[in-house]
């Protein structure tokens, strides 16, 4: 008899966080939320309800998967100390993806490099470049946080896609600096992708224990850069 896999994902580190399900490959179940302040206090609701959906408890998860950041630094503990929590109660396994690196994988059919921005405000983005063999990501260059324009000079010559919110809300600066760029209007909803990625690793021997999830915050928090 097959073996049936369940993974949950979570992604309360952008604007479009959320949860989901993948049974084996297929993500089975979704719950986007576009209100960043109420990541912390419905998070658990939104679980149990991608879990309600299939009848399945969390007892059942077989490994929980986290973006990791960068993003808000409140929404990157929400999310990485909720995995944290539930794979340490039920002693599953744990996967942590960048949340730069689970976007770029929305997109891994572009056949040219993958940036994604997301708008980090400050007149900044989270930035990243991905190429993709397959299912596989390949990062040419870590998630750093930047001007647009310092972003754009250190990124090598030929065809990128861009995407993500910080794409389009800086699409005037990319398009005066790379004639060449393609630019996909999107937005930074990433779960479903984030658990496709995840099962991909699961799958090759990948996940770790919950107390190896460590947070991808890139700059300081909002606190200390105004100490």
């Amino acid at each position: 008899m097959a073996f049936t896999m369940y993974l949950l994902a979570i992604d309360t580190a952008t604007n479009c966080g959320g949860v989901a399900l993948s049974r084996n490959s297929e993500v089975v179940a979704t719950w986007v939320c576009r209100t960043p302040f109420a990541y912390a206090e419905r998070i658990i609701d939104w679980i149990d309800r991608v879990l309600s959906e299939h009848s399945l408890s969390v007892k059942q998860v077989d490994c929980f998967a986290a973006a990791t950041g960068p993003g808000t630094f409140t929404g990157i503990r929400i999310g990485v100390a909720t995995v944290k929590a539930l794979a340490q109660a039920l002693d599953k396994p744990v996967i942590g993806i960048p949340t730069l690196e689970a976007l770029a994988y929305r997109f891994r059919w572009a056949g040219t490099p993958v940036s994604p921005l997301i708008d980090a405000r400050r007149q900044q983005v989270f930035a990243a470049l991905y190429r993709f063999e397959g299912l596989r990501s390949l990062q040419q260059s870590p998630p750093s946080v930047l001007p647009p324009a310092q972003w754009l000079d250190r990124l090598p010559p030929g065809e990128i896609l861009f995407v993500g919110d910080g794409a389009e809300f800086y699409r005037s600066t990319i398009e005066s600096l790379r004639p060449d760029a393609r630019i996909f209007p999107s937005d930074n909803s990433l779960v479903e992708d984030l658990c496709r990625l995840a099962y991909f690793r699961y799958t090759r021997g990948q996940a770790a224990p919950s107390d190896e999830l460590r947070a991808l915050y890139v700059r300081p928090s909002d606190a200390e850069l105004g100490k």
